[in-house]
């Protein structure tokens, strides 16, 4: 078990990291505490939101600069679930000072590589503005992990030994694959069976024993054989290769798969089938060859249109992030910028499925501004051209809080009498678009996603009327998300009013400080 302290930043780029991660369909966001509106709210949740909300919660320190934690805790292959490796952090972060009331936490299960690792997303400060102690953290990280192993090693190897008893077997090589599987190593000598992890034996456990619990198949593990048998083959021909029809067969159904003999041209193989507790000899099941009869990258690659085109009828408005889930699950490929990416292979998607992909995340954005009445649904509909009827009213309905915020400074700012600039020329410097719409005025935050209706939230609408109340500068037409050019103005949102959507659009002072490179290298 490794803990590894990454590069710190300004800006809590390691969200934009793991979340990029995430969309790709090779991590899932596993925790989330301490993040106020957002903690309940995952369609208000993204990039911007959440670096924002870090970014808010760490001003409480003015002094320190550097204000991300990131760490990343790391096994060797499945040794640990990612069950154990989230309890793993979950101590960790307590031994390391990071596990304060109040402290926002994120934690991201990654599993784009053969290693099973969970990354750490914190603050430096404390909810008491404090900077949390970080001298000598590299040896005090060392020693918080192997502080944690030696506690746990010892209840997991007993619960181990207790759970390996109550399956079911039909000899003693089956006994000891239910460990083999579980990154354990077992082996005879003697007349003992020896449990050995991490370099040292853990455990051991009379032959005898084991042989006196195995048992013959009834007629429950015969039917599941034959369950086995149709899972093994529809999940072989979706896999191109036996590490990710392994992969595939534990996540989605909790079943291993221990290979006997040698590494590439095994004799045979035994299924550990945790759903069942049982474990089964691979021939039973299906033959060795038949097994390892595996698709080529180019015939599952022809098939991933189809696979689209059926997720896209069961969901019509299935999103990028959606798609990758189940073409990472299924296939071990995703969607990026127009193409199916296996591996080192590219292949380009049709351009309809491209266009509709986009169009749905496109909706999905728009819809991430939790509109409250269905005419800012219509308002929103137009300003981003997506039709009405694929979006809907929130029923958590939206924070409009910082916007609001910026709103009433900018309207006192205004009656200082060396302000020449009008209230929409202020607003869209602050990166605030201003429509009026069906006889109302309302304040558009695309970085981060808020609508305001102002009337209706008690703002003075003098100011705004006052300016010409037939030709009212809205401010979007300065803020063009595509040219930045200026466009003909109207006090109207009429049909050709089309604003394109650009998620990264008007980010303000949220740009790159780091790529994370660094992290990619190391994680």
């Amino acid at each position: 078990m490794i803990a590894t302290i990454l590069k710190s930043s300004s800006s809590f780029s390691a969200v934009r990291y793991n979340e990029r991660k995430v969309e790709n369909g090779v991590a899932e966001l596993v925790a989330i505490r301490n993040f106020g509106y957002l903690q309940n709210a995952p369609d208000m949740r993204g990039i911007t939101s959440l670096r924002n909300y870090f970014m808010d919660y760490s001003a409480r320190n003015d002094r320190t600069r550097m204000t991300q934690f990131h760490a990343a805790i790391s096994c060797k292959g499945s040794e640990y679930s990612k069950e154990e490796l989230i309890k793993i952090a979950e101590q960790y972060l307590d031994k390391m000072g990071y596990n304060n009331e109040g402290q926002p936490v994120l934690m991201y299960f990654h599993h784009d590589t053969d290693n099973n690792h969970l990354h750490i997303v914190t603050s430096r400060i404390s909810p008491d503005g404090k900077k949390i102690a970080d001298s000598m953290e590299n040896i005090r990280s060392l020693k918080a992990i192997e502080s944690i192993m030696s506690i746990d090693q010892k209840h997991q190897n007993s619960e181990m030994m207790k759970l390996a008893k109550s399956y079911h077997f039909e000899s003693v090589s089956q006994f000891m694959a239910i460990f083999e599987t579980s990154g354990y190593e077992a082996y005879i000598q003697d007349k003992d069976i020896y449990i050995k992890r991490g370099g040292q034996v853990q455990d051991k456990i009379a032959v005898k024993e084991v042989e006196k619990l195995c048992r013959k198949n009834g007629e429950d593990e015969k039917k599941r054989i034959r369950q086995l048998r149709a899972i093994l083959k529809k999940y072989r021909d979706l896999s191109a290769s036996r590490e990710e029809l392994e992969a595939m067969l534990k996540k989605k159904f909790g079943i291993s798969i221990k290979f006997l003999g040698n590494e590439f041209s095994p004799y045979g193989y035994m299924v550990v089938d945790n759903a069942t507790k049982s474990v089964f000899k691979g021939g039973d099941i299906l033959g060795i060859k038949d097994l390892l009869q595996f698709q080529s990258r180019e015939e599952k690659l022809q098939k991933v249109d189809f696979f689209i085109e059926d997720k896209l009828r069961e969901n019509p408005l299935a999103t990028t992030f959606d798609l990758n889930h189940d073409l990472h699950r299924f296939y071990g490929c995703y969607i990026k910028h127009g193409n199916i990416i296996m591996g080192k292979d590219k292949v380009e998607l049709a351009d309809y499925l491209v266009q509709k992909i986009k169009y749905n995340d496109k909706v999905a954005w728009v819809q991430g501004f939790s509109p409250v009445n269905d005419q800012q649904v219509r308002l929103l509909s137009k300003m981003f051209n997506v039709s009405s009827e694929h979006l809907h009213v929130s029923e958590n309905g939206n924070n409009i809080y910082s916007t609001l915020y910026t709103i009433n400074v900018q309207l006192e700012l205004g009656k200082d009498k060396g302000c020449n600039k009008s209230i929409f020329d202020r607003l869209n410097d602050e990166g605030i678009w201003t429509y009026r719409f069906e006889d109302k005025f309302f304040c558009v935050n695309p970085s981060k996603r808020e609508v305001v209706d102002l009337e209706a939230n008690g703002i003075d609408m003098s100011k705004f009327k006052a300016s010409r109340s037939a030709d009212i500068e809205t401010s979007e037409h300065k803020h063009h998300v595509t040219s930045g050019k200026s466009r003909p103005i109207s006090n109207e949102i009429g049909s050709s009013d089309r604003i394109n959507y650009n998620p990264d659009a008007n980010r303000n002072s949220y740009g790159e400080v780091d790529d994370e490179r660094t992290m990619i290298r190391r994680s």
